[in-house]
């Protein structure tokens, strides 16, 4: 998932749609680089419920808003799915033959999803063992998602006048993003497992990621709408209200999972204590899954530091906040470090500051970059 043959495609944007929002990054190949033309976001209208989604015309007019604003040049677009429809699962299945094993991958996979067997699109990729030396036994990871969602995803675009050239798992743009610029910071990158944690409104994804791979994805329903709710339920104001508090400059998490906002001219402290508990137990509880896989004490299951990125990481002073609760935290990622940005475009300068929540966005517009890569790894 995620490969597609878009050759010949200069110019293409990165949509990536929450549940708020919407962000887009556009990209320009000039040779073998690849350079950002403009980036933005737009808020999606309507007032919704904690957890709700965003009806399809709220999205459509979001999306027009944003190309008028961010003045991107192409309307060619590569989409995510949402996370509920996306399954991912790592499993040690047994198979004679590559073709037994692909039906009894696409099986597995068709059984798990959260969505019925008949509306799942099915891939799988064989990764090296773990734990498990016996011949026929493989090590897979299962990947399906539902084929309603993405007619779903399309008909936005094309409704908001896009042209759709891919659609793809969100888990791959991020890591997409992040891994390349990992290589452009080191050439002496080790390929060390490395964590990272999205944080969208709704859910956070958690992802482990080796060497431009994914070796583990988790999607845990607590992210910024779960601070949100905090302040409401604190405050008895409405969700928008609190939400508004929220995003307001200055507000601040503090190491006791405390935010300090102001209201009124007053300083305003809310117990954040569930929330901060909630993601700093499913963070541990899947590292701790991770590394239950490899032997005890390998390096194959050691972590380095973890990262930050998504809307959810604009609130400040999160990562120390999850660092002092004991997960090892090296930095926000701005996934803007190391490309060159057209002199001709509208640029990033204005989104330099909420440069964490565009990680997925110039991950999906990088996917074309990314497609020989990919295929050659299919391929081995």
């Amino acid at each position: 998932m995620g490969q597609h043959k878009t050759r010949g495609i200069s110019n293409r944007v990165g949509l990536d749609i929450g549940s708020h929002s919407i962000t887009a990054v556009e990209v320009i190949e000039r040779g073998s680089e690849t350079v950002i033309h403009s980036a933005g976001s737009a808020a999606i209208p309507g007032v919704r419920e904690r957890n709700a989604s965003p009806d399809a015309a709220s999205v459509v007019q979001a999306i027009k808003s944003l190309w008028s604003s961010a003045a991107f040049q192409t309307k060619q677009v590569v989409l995510a799915l949402p996370p509920s429809s996306v399954y991912i699962k790592w499993l040690h299945l047994e198979a004679p033959d590559e073709e037994e094993l692909a039906n009894t991958a696409r099986s597995a996979a068709a059984r798990g999803a959260p969505f019925p067997a008949t509306d799942a699109i099915v891939d799988y990729r064989v990764l090296s063992s773990r734990g498990v030396s016996a011949r026929n036994v493989h090590f897979v990871m299962l990947v399906a998602a539902s084929a309603t969602a993405v007619d779903e995803v399309l008909n936005i675009a094309e409704t908001a006048g896009l042209e759709p050239i891919a659609v793809d798992v969100g888990a791959m743009a991020v890591i997409r993003s992040f891994e390349l610029q990992k290589r452009t910071a080191s050439t002496l990158w080790s390929g060390q497992p490395q964590a990272h944690c999205q944080i969208g409104a709704n859910s956070t994804l958690i992802t482990v990621m080796r060497g431009g791979e994914l070796e583990f994805a988790r999607t845990v329903p607590v992210g910024g709408n779960d601070f949100t709710q905090c302040i409401a339920d604190a405050t008895g104001l409405s969700l928008a209200e609190a939400e508004r508090i929220k995003l307001t400059p200055g507000v601040r998490l503090t190491s006791d999972g405390s935010l300090v906002a102001s209201r009124d001219g007053e300083e305003l402290r809310v117990s954040c204590e569930s929330a901060v508990g909630r993601l700093v137990r499913e963070m541990h509880r899947s590292l701790k899954f991770f590394r239950s896989q490899f032997a005890e004490g390998s390096y194959l299951g050691m972590t380095g530091v973890a990262t930050l990125s998504g809307g959810g990481a604009l609130l400040r002073g999160i990562d120390s906040c999850l660092e002092d609760q004991g997960i090892e935290m090296a930095s926000i990622i701005n996934p803007f470090v190391g490309f060159s940005v057209a002199a001709e475009g509208k640029g990033i300068s204005h989104v330099v500051d909420s440069a964490a929540q565009y990680t997925t966005a110039l991950g999906l517009a990088l996917a074309d970059y990314w497609s020989d890569v990919g295929e050659q790894r299919l391929a081995a």
